[in-house]
């Protein structure tokens, strides 16, 4: 039992912490509008909870404020919570009208005291504010992951990863979204068959490979196991919704604050994450066998200040790299198992155009891919179809900001006018990414996987590429998207070349596979049959890589 004392003295910081907040919030909310605009489109709040009610919740909230969006008829939606002012985009128009053309107002990033302050991710490039450094670390992660580094040197480690992809779906094909999670991420068994017996062997996955140049050779690996601490530590946490939208609320002493002892005590987490591999390869770099990646270069980069706050920067742009975008590829790449179940047209007409490029006497390779336009139009329709990051994360960053809100959303800066309407500093924006890629005047049937509308045919309009949307906009752009789409390619390319990938014999349908809320929409489990499409695949993949 809490002393009387204290919780009378906890009870009184509360209501000063609320009047406070109720004055700020509530009473005075919107400085810097002395036109008196009005505001956005949306529902009419409610006294002090705002638009708590309105806001889309149950899943799915991407088709939430794409329902406001037309019940309204305003491609921009404007809700406010708890004090807390948020707009939703709906259109790429208006997107790139705010995100791209007026990034110096519209890419900041909302305080997020839970995961920042409190659980110490404040060094994470996807989280900083600008006044945060964010600037520093972006332009170390774009130098190492531009197109012509990609191709230079990360595309050799996605060759080599991809044959163990394939080797590993020849195998155990019924085991498929496991392959792709340790293709694009952390982990990569190789299983080779025998009669009597199951062979383990380990080859590195590519994002270890490029940022500290480890290769994980053990399911238990630390860094395995780590990752794994990280995903299940940042998991939305209670409590965190009401501190991230009352920031004072951090002050309360632990004692009476549930979520501010569960943050500390995830705390070490962020500090392993950023110093663990750091440590690692820098202890290789003494001995003399380091293996080439990005954090040893820049270590060993003279250019550079021989100074702490330097090695700290170093720090913190190898630990964004090591927690990025292993859900988004491996998602994606899962989509496209889908659509292939489902679309066994577009799978044969793939499969024409490798056979006629490509023969049957060899895998396909980067050298390839102009020649390869119905792969392409393939791999743009997966990031269009299902869009793996609805409202508009770009890059792996577990958060709840308001306990509905999936993603990491953007942020003014300060107070803007938009079409007439008053937009108020630091409100949360949240691209809905999903509409805009259904967006049926851009994209016709959008519920339906049609690699041909990225297909040139006489004079009819060639859609978009969704790549304008689907990695983010404006300064927030994801800095890995060359990286991405080369990684995402070579896997197609060479999974339709050797595959032919089917549902089972019940059959599949679209309706029966449900996508998941969150940052990142993940699809409900389904089965593929997974069988090599010609005599000779089996050789083309070979039993050793």
């Amino acid at each position: 039992m809490i002393p009387e004392a204290a919780a009378t003295l906890a009870t009184c910081i509360v209501v000063v912490f609320l009047i406070r907040w109720i004055h700020t919030q509530w009473l005075h909310p919107f400085p810097g509008n002395p036109h008196k605009l009005p505001l956005p489109p949306g529902p009419q709040p409610r006294v002090i909870v705002g638009n708590l009610q309105d806001l889309p919740t149950g899943g799915r909230e991407w088709d939430g404020y794409a329902a406001l969006a037309q019940r309204f008829k305003s491609d921009i939606i404007y809700l406010r919570v708890l004090g807390t002012s948020i707009l939703s985009l709906n259109s790429y128009h208006v997107a790139n009208e705010l995100l791209n053309q007026r990034g110096a107002v519209w890419s900041d990033r909302p305080r997020l005291p839970m995961i920042k302050e409190l659980m110490g991710w404040d060094w994470n490039l996807v989280l900083q504010s600008y006044n945060e450094g964010f600037a520093a670390h972006r332009r170390i992660v774009q130098q190492h992951f531009q197109p012509g580094v990609v191709s230079g040197q990360y595309r050799p480690v996605m060759k080599f990863e991809v044959k163990v992809l394939l080797q590993n779906l020849l195998v155990a094909p019924a085991r498929f979204p496991d392959h792709l999670k340790r293709y694009v991420w952390i982990r990569f068994l190789f299983i080779a068959p025998e009669a009597s017996r199951a062979k383990f062997s380990m080859a590195g996955a590519i994002i270890m490979m490029v940022t500290y140049g480890h290769r994980v050779c053990t399911d238990d690996d630390p860094f395995v196991q780590l990752a794994e601490e990280v995903r299940r530590g940042s998991e939305g946490t209670p409590g965190a919704a009401l501190v991230d939208t009352m920031p004072i609320l951090k002050y309360l002493p632990s004692w009476i604050a549930p979520f501010k002892r569960l943050a500390l005590s995830k705390r070490g987490l962020s500090v392993k994450m950023r110093e663990a591999p750091f440590l690692m390869v820098k202890e290789q770099l003494a001995a003399g066998n380091a293996v080439p990646s990005m954090v040893s270069s820049l270590l060993e980069d003279e250019s550079r200040p021989n100074d702490g706050s330097d090695e700290e920067l170093i720090k913190n742009c190898g630990g964004v790299v090591y927690s990025a975008g292993a859900d988004t590829t491996a998602t994606a790449l899962t989509n496209f198992f889908l659509a292939m179940c489902l679309y066994h047209d577009v799978q044969r007409r793939a499969h024409t155009e490798l056979d006629t490029v490509v023969g049957r006497g060899r895998l396909p390779d980067f050298a390839d891919r102009e020649k390869l336009p119905y792969v392409g139009a393939i791999l743009k329709e997966t990031l269009r179809w299902k869009a793996v990051t609805p409202l508009g994360l770009n890059r792996r960053a577990e958060i709840v900001i308001i306990d509905h809100t999936s993603g990491v959303p953007h942020c003014t800066t300060e107070v803007d006018e938009y079409r007439g309407r008053h937009i108020p500093a630091k409100t949360t924006v949240l691209p809905n990414i999903s509409a805009m890629l259904h967006d049926r005047e851009v994209y016709a049937d959008p519920d339906e996987f049609k690699p041909d509308r990225f297909i040139p045919q006489g004079t009819e309009h060639v859609a978009p590429d969704p790549a304008r949307a689907a990695f983010g906009f404006g300064r927030r752009i994801c800095p890995g998207r060359y990286f991405a789409d080369d990684s995402i390619w070579i896997a197609i390319s060479n999974i339709l070349h050797v595959f032919s990938i089917r549902s089972p014999d019940a059959g599949i349908k679209q309706s029966d596979v449900q996508w998941s809320s969150g940052l990142v929409s993940i699809p409900s489990a389904f089965s593929c049959d997974i069988q090599p499409r010609f005599e000779g695949a089996v050789n083309l993949v070979g039993e050793d890589s």
